[in-house]
């Protein structure tokens, strides 16, 4: 016997409904199909409803003989158009299964990346891809000895599987047609192959007993559910809609499966009473669950009396309720109506599947929000650490610009001191001293010249040296701050670890610890630049002070000796200035004082120059020492960042990778939307 998909020809393969490949990367295209005009009856296959109409007529009169019963046969117009109908079908249905199948396909590789994912979920997903080639499989569970294996024998019409009082089904049973009664078994599935009429058109499968003593019997009847295509809840009659019954129709209602209630055992109840049973488990059934399923009565003890006799006994059949079951599976369960739940079932299973991932992503969402607002705060810690140390750079700085004012303050007023006019009387012997080079002589015997006496005196170099200090402070001053607050840092991000989930820590990269070296090279290089700004302010200023000095001095003995000769002339008579003798002696006095005032004007100029010279030295320092905080202050951000990056980016990684899958899940869940019309779409037309 041939698989009993309408569209996939017989094959070994599917001669066994066994565990199909689980082997992700053995995955490969559906079969292409193959359109048979006239299938043998061993490659039976699914047909859609035939145009073949057959009126009935009203029983005729008893005095009468019967006429006979007028078949109306296609015309060969007719029968070319319905074989195109079923052709177009046909083609439609491939489409579809190609959809199925690199949907599921795609979906199997973005469950595969979803962390925690249920293992046996992600291996329900493989089965569905390969769903559409196996038999149709009407299921039949519900708690033990609640006549499961009766209500399939009665369909049967023979004792095929073993019934009893108490667990007898300890694995998963498939009944598919074959000529001749054959068994096999393969791990917990077992496939008992039988001549029925009813199997040709599907499979009937029987599970372990729900609610028993053997807990396994209750797995194994879950893990095979996805499987099904059709679900028969079957209760014994004296217990019906029990707790569990409940439990397992929310399960089944949550899974998406088609559900019948299978009320067995009716024989043992009043006939007043079931129809009280029937209204109890629609109504029990749309109070708990929302839903009004299909409910049949039936007795398997009844159904079995009826083929005592040959032919079957058509009332007792009746009576026993079984002929509403075949007139679904008839009528009801046709053709078409099979095609269309077996492609169905793979999309539930994948819809289901998808729930479950975008549930799992979501809670990962929702942890990983957590823990996202860990790394934020991490990062505004770091930022408001920049800014306090920002402020430990901006107080040095402002201690400098304190101390370099006070030096620039105190030279001043050295030169003030050393050209003022008070001493320029003074400096007119010094000036001819220079002159005849006892000065020089003098110098090579004093310790200090006069300028380096004068910026001694006002503490010019002591300042300039606490400016110094105060910029070599900055940089343990900065590791100091460093160094404390990665510990501390480090210390957070460690216990903040400690809460993720295992799979997380399983996926940190690196260690979380603070740095065995701290390198403080971009204050350090620059030591050299700042220490020859210094000496350049200090020694450069009072050797240039020294040497306009001493031109001042002797410029001013030149003038006072010119003075001098001019007052001999007047006095000799050999020079007569206009207005006599008291004029020229006024215009001696006015020149020797204007030679005097040379020295406080020099010494004013020499102040400003000194000053613009001295803040241009100092603007030169603070750019150098600027630039080289922002370095260590980067350098020191980025510690920060470097020490925790396992668990920052850790958690930046798995939240990209989270939003990406929910972006794909979504997606699937719409190719699985969009096929579920196509499927309706396709037994309409």
């Amino acid at each position: 016997m041939g698989t009993d998909n309408p569209l996939v020809p017989p094959s070994p393969e599917n001669q066994d409904l066994e565990e199909p490949p689980k082997d992700e990367g053995s995955l490969t295209t559906p079969p292409p199909i193959e359109l048979e005009a006239k299938p043998t009856v061993e490659e039976r296959r699914i047909e859609f409803p035939s145009p073949l109409v057959i009126e009935e007529e009203t029983s005729p009169p008893i005095d009468e003989a019967p006429a006979p019963v007028e078949v109306v046969v296609e015309s060969p117009k007719q029968s070319r158009r319905a074989a195109k109908k079923e052709t177009k079908r046909l083609v439609k249905y491939q489409n579809i299964r190609r959809e199925q199948f690199e949907l599921l396909s795609k979906l199997l590789d973005t469950l595969g990346r979803v962390d925690d994912f249920p293992e046996a979920q992600l291996e329900q997903v493989r089965d569905a891809v390969f769903h559409a080639d196996h038999p149709f499989l009407l299921t039949l569970v519900g708690p033990f000895s609640s006549g499961k294996s009766s209500v399939i024998n009665a369909l049967l019409g023979e004792i095929v599987l073993e019934v009893g009082p108490v667990p007898t089904t300890d694995h998963i049973a498939i009944l598919r047609y074959g000529p001749t009664v054959q068994k096999t078994r393969t791990g917990d599935i077992s496939t008992v192959f039988y001549p029925a009429e009813l199997l040709e058109r599907l499979s009937l499968v029987d599970t372990p007993g729900l609610e028993s003593v053997f807990k396994e019997h209750d797995d194994l009847t879950q893990r095979f559910l996805h499987r099904a295509d059709i679900v028969l809840l079957v209760m014994i009659a004296t217990q019906v809609l029990t707790a569990g019954n409940l439990e397992f129709m929310q399960h089944l209602k949550e899974y998406g499966k088609r559900l019948i209630i299978v009320v067995n055992q009716t024989d043992l109840l009043e006939p007043q009473d079931q129809a009280t049973v029937e209204d109890f488990v629609r109504e029990q059934s749309r109070i708990h669950l929302g839903i009004e399923p299909i409910v049949w009565l039936v007795s398997s003890k009844l159904a079995m009396t009826a083929f005592e006799t040959t032919p079957r006994d058509e009332i007792i059949w009746d009576e026993s309720g079984f002929a509403d079951i075949e007139e679904y599976l008839d009528e009801t369960l046709d053709d078409a109506e099979r095609v269309r739940q077996k492609l169905e079932t793979p999309l539930q299973v994948a819809q289901n599947a998808s729930h479950e991932a975008l549930k799992h992503l979501r809670e990962a969402q929702a942890a990983l929000s957590e823990h996202k607002k860990t790394v934020d705060n991490i990062e505004v810690q770091i930022l408001a650490s920049e800014k306090e140390r920002q402020k430990i750079v901006e107080k040095s700085f402002t201690d400098i610009d304190r101390e370099w004012q006070a030096t620039v303050e105190n030279g001043s007023k050295a030169i003030s001191e050393l050209f003022h006019l008070s001493r320029a009387v003074g400096q007119v012997g010094a000036g001819f001293g220079e002159i005849i080079a006892l000065g020089a002589l003098i110098r090579r015997f004093r310790k200090q010249t006069t300028g380096e006496e004068a910026f001694t005196r006002h503490e010019v170099r002591e300042s300039l040296q606490r400016a110094a200090t105060a910029a070599e402070r900055l940089g343990p001053a900065i590791e100091g701050r460093d160094l404390e607050d990665l510990d501390h840092l480090v210390d957070y991000t460690r216990d903040q670890m400690r809460r993720l989930p295992d799979t997380l820590q399983q996926k940190v990269i690196g260690k979380v610890q603070s740095p065995l070296n701290y390198d403080r090279k971009s204050l350090r290089n620059i030591r050299g630049e700042l220490d020859e700004l210094v000496k350049k302010a200090s020694v450069f200023e009072t050797n240039r002070l020294d040497r306009a000095l001493r031109s001042t001095i002797v410029l001013i003995a030149f003038w006072e000796l010119l003075v001098i000769l001019l007052a001999v002339l007047v006095a000799t008579g050999q020079f007569n200035a206009t207005g006599g003798t008291a004029t020229g002696i006024i215009l001696i006095m006015v020149l020797a004082v204007v030679g005097l005032l040379f020295l406080p004007i020099r010494g004013r100029i020499l102040q400003v120059t000194y000053e613009n010279r001295m803040n241009d030295i100092r603007d030169r320092y603070k750019i150098i020492l600027e630039r080289a905080a922002k370095e260590q202050l980067a350098y020191g951000t980025q510690l920060r960042r470097d020490s925790v990056s396992p668990f920052t980016r850790l958690i930046s990684t798995q939240t990209e990778i989270t939003d990406e899958l929910k972006q794909e899940l979504e997606i699937h869940e719409r190719a699985i939307t969009r096929l579920q019309h196509s499927l309706s779409a396709l037994l309409k037309d």
